[in-house]
């Protein structure tokens, strides 16, 4: 349920085991990660793991730190939102994918000219009191 967006920020508590390793090769690497949700309709794959939605949000590692007891405390930085190209197949226990970036997020100014912020606010205001 956790929802990133371009230019917002996400702390996450980092405990499972794949998601450390995702972490250790993000920081070693290019401090990028893919936050998407699993599909809206439960549906799974063959392999028992859940289809995902299509528009996920690339987020940049900005703050990171080690527990004592062996969980990462990091924060993610909202980059721009990404549709998946395909997903990869891969060895590692978490899953990757080819992101297709939303470039207009990357453009700031264009951005802001397009939002409507009394429509976004009304529909944060109804999302919250339903």
């Amino acid at each position: 349920g956790a929802l990133l967006l371009p230019g917002g920020r996400m702390p996450l508590n980092i405990f499972e085991p794949r998601y450390l390793q995702m972490v250790d090769e993000a920081v070693a690497g290019s401090r990028l990660i893919g936050i998407i949700q699993p599909g809206l309709n439960g549906a799974l794959r063959e392999d028992g793991e859940p289809e995902l939605c299509n528009v996920g949000c690339i987020g940049r590692i900005i703050a990171f730190s080690e527990t004592g007891d062996g969980r990462y405390l990091i924060s993610l930085q909202g980059v721009c939102r990404f549709r998946i190209a395909h997903e990869l197949t891969v060895k590692t226990p978490f899953r990757q994918c080819k992101p297709a970036p939303f470039l207009a997020d990357l453009d700031e100014e264009q951005a802001a000219d397009e939002i409507d912020r009394p429509a976004l606010l009304r529909a944060f205001r109804a999302y919250l009191q339903a």
